[in-house]
């Protein structure tokens, strides 16, 4: 029998001992209890440490951003001309809702060198900790603690963003336009969806693509995303055959959707 590729190796406490372990299953509890995980995405690690009591719900890892990094190292190693996801090195990207940082984190290993990763300000030193723990120095745009090096290829900007916040939206924007917006798993409640929504529409122009995949737990507020989307974007849902065999060396049972939007573009006189 073939033997199964570890997913991640996870280190952490139970029943009073420490351990350390591979595992090669997409296992919510297993992953979420470890506190420290490093994830193995093809020839790629990223360390991450995490919180498993915390209360917020990026406090530590989901299963989808594993199955999308998954999916932008395939991308890195087969380019497709035709793939409205281009890991072009000089792209900037912003991610919404970052968590514990593994999605940027991961960009940045494929070669993306202009990264922001944004989530509320109590989740901040958990997502600079993960970046300093992969050899990255952080930066920071608004001042808010010292940049100890310049923004380069070697540095992740990790920024506080409440949704729907005109000052946090403002200081993003600063750097400017954005190429990809990404949000992961940020699908969880109605009014929460309104906010990402709009958070979206004030930060992307007509050429940012805007990539949000998510977990589908509550089909109330995937709906509520859609409904608010659709005023303000064109929204495909990418077929999962598409995408989803692209990843190849793990198995998951949820139903992951994949979404592209996109700013119509205005109609010149």
């Amino acid at each position: 029998m073939k033997e199964e590729k570890a997913i991640a190796t996870i280190e952490g406490w139970e029943d009073g001992k420490p351990y350390i372990r591979d595992t090669s299953k997409l296992d919510r509890w297993e992953l979420q209890s470890a506190e420290r995980l490093t994830i193995h995405i093809g020839d790629e690690d990223v360390v991450l440490v995490q919180d498993p009591h915390s209360n917020h719900l990026g406090g530590y890892i989901w299963l989808t951003s594993i199955v999308f990094c998954k999916y932008l190292y395939a991308l890195s190693h087969k380019r497709d001309r035709h793939n409205f996801i281009q890991l072009d090195r000089n792209k900037r990207w912003v991610e919404l809702g970052s968590g514990v940082g593994l999605i940027g984190i991961m960009l940045h290993k494929l070669g993306l060198e202009n990264v922001t990763i944004t989530d509320i300000a109590e989740l901040l030193p958990t997502m600079e900790r993960n970046v300093e723990a992969n050899n990255y120095a952080v930066h920071t745009i608004t001042g808010r603690r010292e940049n100890t090096a310049k923004q380069d290829n070697q540095s992740i900007i990790v920024e506080p963003l409440l949704w729907n916040d005109a000052e946090a939206i403002s200081h993003i924007k600063s750097m400017g336009d954005i190429d990809y917006i990404v949000a992961c798993d940020c699908i969880y409640s109605e009014a929460s969806a309104i906010d990402l929504v709009e958070t979206m529409d004030h930060l992307a122009t007509s050429q940012t693509y805007i990539i949000c995949i998510s977990e589908v737990r509550n089909q109330a507020a995937q709906d509520a995303f859609l409904a608010e989307a659709k005023k303000r974007f064109t929204v495909d849902l990418i077929p999962a055959i598409q995408w989803q065999k692209k990843v190849t060396d793990i198995s998951f049972d949820e139903t992951l959707n994949l979404y592209r939007l996109r700013k119509p573009k205005r109609a010149t006189k």
